[in-house]
């Protein structure tokens, strides 16, 4: 009895070497990704100083591939005002190898071990460089292992496609041609963030009121307040990035279990938060989004 895993993103078999890496003196690249495979569990890479392996240059935007001769070349991290963050030296049969269609191949260092498992094994891997047919910058990882559990042999393979857009360096042209990298995930995740975020629509000290609820089912909010704040009003006490207190100064607050009981204006205080329906569906909106956008100010 054995077991055996594979995986090889489709994007694979059509993206041909058009081109080997180290044809010219230079190249620049942009340091995020314009593509990275993303399909269920396997994930490539989309940061291209992370794929080479190099984790401690900051604020990292191009990297250079610079010719040193012809057995050499160096990688180089720059920063957005093009000022050298990092870099790192290859030497070909040492460090790297060129493959019979100019693809670089650079290997990772393979690694043995049980981990505190009830099994042994082994895991090594590698990335393939070289530009495509449009001029991209293709990375290819590869992932394997094998091992045993138990008395089972196991094996497993992997392989991720990550492109990253040229830069020209031509008449000053490096700064320009940087602005059109594409955005790294993580500003893409605060822009998103901000795009989303619900900002509070009262404050403490306001009296407010329920106009409409949030409906799970249609995900969208519909008009009227939930029954168990229905002809009500409170006073804001206090907000939070988290939750929202408010004090009953009108009404009554009749929640939705028929054991609890009925709540009459001041002599009840309480927190609301969002449900975790309406989070998953407004990841970014904040902690109390759902509160500002139920209850409005009393003018």
């Amino acid at each position: 009895m054995t077991g055996c895993s594979t995986y090889s993103d489709p994007r694979i078999s059509t993206t041909k070497p058009a081109a080997g890496l180290l044809q010219g003196q230079s190249s620049y690249f942009c340091q995020h990704g314009s593509y990275a495979t993303e399909d269920s569990v396997y994930r490539g890479g989309y940061v291209l100083s992370h794929l080479l392996g190099f984790w401690t240059a900051r604020e990292v935007e191009l990297v250079r591939f610079k010719v040193l001769s012809k057995d050499e070349f160096a990688s180089e991290y720059l920063d957005k005002n093009l000022n050298i963050t990092g870099s790192r030296h290859y030497l070909r049969g040492q460090d790297y190898q060129v493959g019979n269609d100019g693809a670089l191949e650079i290997k990772s260092a393979s690694q043995c071990g049980s981990n505190d498992s009830p099994g042994v094994g082994c895991s090594w891997g590698g990335i393939k460089l070289f530009l495509d047919q449009t001029g991209n910058l293709a990375v290819i990882q590869t992932n394997s292992g094998a091992g045993l559990i138990g008395i089972v042999p196991v094996a497993s393979g992997s392989k991720y496609l990550s492109l990253f857009p040229p830069v020209a360096d031509s008449a000053g042209s490096l700064s320009a041609g940087l602005a059109q990298c594409p955005e790294s995930h993580a500003a893409q995740r605060q822009r998103e963030a901000a795009k989303q975020k619900v900002l509070p629509s009262f404050a403490v000290g306001d009296i407010v009121t329920p106009y409409r609820h949030y409906d799970a089912t249609q995900k969208e909010f519909l008009p009227g307040p939930y029954i168990s704040v229905k002809d009500t009003r409170w006073r804001v006490k206090e907000i939070t990035d988290q939750y929202v207190r408010l004090e009953l100064i009108e009404g009554e607050y009749k929640p939705s279990s028929s054991k609890a009981p009925v709540y009459k204006a001041g002599q009840f205080s309480t927190t609301f938060f969002s449900s975790g329906n309406y989070k998953a569906a407004h990841p970014y909106a904040g902690g109390p989004g759902q509160i500002f956008e139920e209850f409005k100010k009393v003018e």
